[in-house]
């Protein structure tokens, strides 16, 4: 019995070897902190909180000044260090999104997020319709009117301190949801709301799981109390779909618009498009691929997808934005009296009206670069890759460290100082391309990006219109912990 153990042992190791000898050369060659055998630096990233995680990950780039590496156990992540690196590693199409995005998938399934292939190329091509500038400019009038209640849920504080997050994740997933699925949520003016409570959920023991490598192990996660905390939220959330496009399904029916041609096929004028394109829901439910209609599953992954990706990270860049405005008060005057120079009082609130506001889109891009909402993105080698001049063999996650670009100082002048004008046009030409990439680049780039832009201009102006933002107790920790909701290691982009 003991000599058919030590042959299995045998076997096994010998295995390991033939299979991970490549990546352990490779890993030899990259710089790195000091690494534990077989365990790496597992042990040193399992104690770190995760607020102060993405602090040391953003240290050993300015320690190594290159690219780098990490050891999570026999796994090897790369953090890939220059703008050419970047552009590479974005639009190789032989690599895939890291293999703990799929962690996800319990909540957004097959969704663009990480569907990989043909899947993904068709369903990408299938939804940009749905990202139309004239679909995106009817929505202006519900983000102002959310952002109108967002407004009085504020002045009902009478001024008292708050954390303004709980009111801004609220708002923007009301707006969220009704432009993506047509449905009121109303979580801003109900505090108790199960879906809000549901998604809080998600995301924090998602975010746990994914920066802990022991819980990676499906075996480990599904021993724990989180894979069963995990489940109850889901079923919320799952049970809200399932009765959201059901009773789309009989809205459009009853109008007669599941026969319509496929969105992609249709006119690109104005009547056309708010007619067949009305939200992200109605595209997924009228469209057809290879003549047949998307699967249920397959319209509900992709519209958790977009919900899932887009409220968290568009109320972290709205948390920063009004961070700033309390926090340099010469900025948020210049903003009110651009608003003032182009009567921005009276005015209906649009796309055409947010393209006067010059300077509101130069402060919302270094709101973009200087705290980074996305810091990371990541990619899977699956096959000999050549990224940089360096060769990696299959097996290699590779995180591009989009914080790390946007606050190197090759780049950007005084990156640490807060300036909206370096992204005047003028200065924005001298900018090398794939430096500053705050929704990422090459083929995935995130297909929501002006769809978020648009919130953000049309809240921020909303905030501006009645209230002078005031920042109390400022400090350096503060901003780490928000940082935490940021999702550290997950590049959210489609």
């Amino acid at each position: 019995m003991s000599l058919v153990l030590i042959l299995i042992l045998t076997c096994v190791i010998c295995h390991f070897i033939r299979t991970k000898c490549k990546i352990f050369t490779i890993g030899r060659r990259i710089p790195g902190p000091r690494a534990l055998p077989l365990i790496g630096n597992a042990r040193m990233i399992t104690k770190l909180k995760p607020e102060t995680l993405f602090k040391t990950v953003c240290g050993y780039r300015a320690r190594f000044g290159e690219t780098y590496r990490l050891w999570l156990g026999p796994e090897l992540w790369v953090f890939l260090h220059s703008p050419e690196e970047t552009r590479e590693a974005l639009n190789d199409s032989t690599l895939t999104r890291p293999a703990t995005f799929q962690q996800l998938s319990v909540l957004i399934g097959n969704g663009l997020l990480i569907s990989q292939g043909k899947h993904w190329e068709t369903h990408r091509r299938v939804l940009n319709p749905a990202f139309h500038p004239l679909v995106l400019n009817s929505f202006a009038s519900t983000i102002a009117m959310h952002g109108d209640e967002l407004v009085v849920a504020l002045r009902a504080t009478e001024g008292k301190p708050l954390d303004v997050s709980h009111f801004l994740f609220a708002c923007i997933l009301d707006v969220i949801i009704k432009t993506s699925m047509g449905k009121h949520l109303n979580s801003l003016t109900d505090p108790h709301n199960q879906y809000t409570q549901a998604f809080h959920k998600n995301s924090e023991l998602l975010f746990k799981r994914m920066t802990n490598p022991l819980l990676g192990l499906d075996f480990v996660f599904k021993c724990t109390n989180m894979y069963r905390e995990l489940h109850a939220s889901l079923a919320v959330i799952h049970d809200l779909m399932n009765s959201v496009v059901d009773t789309r399904i009989q809205a459009l029916q009853v109008q007669g618009d599941l026969e319509l041609t496929s969105p992609s096929a249709a006119a690109a004028d104005d009547k056309g498009i708010r007619k067949q394109r009305r939200t992200l829901l109605d595209t997924l439910l009228t469209v057809e691929i290879d003549g047949q209609k998307l699967s249920r599953n397959d319209i509900c992954d992709e519209v958790n997808t977009f919900v899932f990706a887009g409220v968290d990270t568009t109320t972290a860049a709205m948390c920063f934005v009004l961070y700033s405005l309390g926090n340099y008060p010469v900025e948020q005057h210049k903003l009110i009296k651009e608003l003032e120079k182009h009567s921005i009082i009276r005015a209906i609130l649009t796309s055409d009206t947010l393209k006067h506001l010059e300077y509101l889109d130069l402060f919302i891009k270094e709101v973009l670069r200087y705290y980074t909402i996305v810091p990371l993105t990541g990619r899977q080698t699956y096959t000999d890759s050549v990224i940089g001049g360096r060769h990696y063999c299959a097996g290699i996650t590779l995180w591009i460290n989009i914080y790390g670009l946007a606050h190197d100082d090759c780049y950007f002048e005084a990156p640490e100082e807060f300036r909206p004008e370096r992204f005047t046009k003028t200065q924005s030409q001298l900018l090398p391309p794939n430096v500053f990439i705050p929704f990422s680049s090459g083929p995935h780039i995130c297909i929501g990006r002006k769809y978020a832009l648009l919130i953000m201009k049309i809240l921020t102006v909303k905030i501006l219109l009645n209230f002078e933002v005031e920042l109390r107790d400022p400090n350096e920790e503060l901003v780490l912990q928000a940082q935490m909701v940021l999702k550290a290691l997950q590049g959210f982009n489609f």
